[in-house]
């Protein structure tokens, strides 16, 4: 005859299960629902479990646990201050490269003087990283490109 849901033979736990359901525990007893002897019961147990029903027994008399709350999204004027950012570092990265190219066009023959541009373009991009990025930056952050609404206070 065929096999029903009681008959079927209990799915396997996998090592990161046992570990989701000892962080529930753990998670349960800081919430003040288990005693430390029952969290090492359960934790011990858990560690054990061969199988998924064992695993849910030891959870089955807890309430669910709230969800986590999500990731905070970035600030949309951070972001563009990071995408100016990274253009304005494109840019210096080119007039070093193109130092570098003189330097070699016109014969490597003394100092490598290249290493001032791009000491001084290294400055400049501090500096502009500390005016985008650092504290006291967001009431100072420019209208990007065909924005027209001033930054927020």
């Amino acid at each position: 005859m065929g096999e029903t849901d009681s008959d079927a033979p209990a799915l396997r736990a996998s090592d990161s299960e046992r570990e989701q359901t000892a962080e529930q525990l753990r998670a349960h007893y800081e919430a003040g629902r288990l005693t430390a002897d029952e969290l090492d019961e359960r934790t011990d147990a858990a560690f054990a479990a061969r199988t998924a029903p064992e695993l849910q027994a030891l959870l089955r008399d807890l309430p669910p646990l709230p969800a986590p709350a999500p990731p905070k999204a970035m600030d949309p004027d951070r972001r563009a201050a990071w995408r100016r950012l990274r253009h304005r570092a494109g840019f210096l990265a080119l007039l070093c490269l193109a130092a570098v190219e003189i330097w070699l066009a016109t014969g490597t023959d003394g100092q490598f003087w290249p290493e001032w541009v791009m000491l001084l373009a290294g400055i400049r991009l501090a500096f502009a990283s500390w005016a985008e990025l650092g504290p006291g930056a967001h009431p100072r952050r420019r209208i990007g490109p065909g924005d027209a609404t001033p930054p927020r206070q």
